[in-house]
């Protein structure tokens, strides 16, 4: 997944930075990429997510959520 427009570059890569995180977190302790969705708490709908897919859907959702709640705010 690429960097979507309205995300700033250095965001987009904190982000990504925070996911893959969490996403070494579960595979150091023999979890799949659907356990990471789900201890980060996004709700996904592919069947059979691989690593690459969940570490893009988390830091999407951690770029969307941020923006979502500054637009509930105004």
């Amino acid at each position: 997944m690429s960097r979507p427009d309205y995300v700033n570059p250095i965001e987009w890569e904190l982000a990504l930075s925070m996911a893959r995180s969490i996403c070494a977190d579960v595979f150091r302790k023999g979890g799949t990429p659907k356990d990471a969705l789900r201890t980060y708490g996004v709700q996904q709908t592919l069947s059979h997510p691989n690593w690459q897919c969940a570490i893009d859907i988390i830091a999407y959702s951690n770029c969307s959520s941020g923006t979502s709640k500054a637009a509930q705010a105004a």
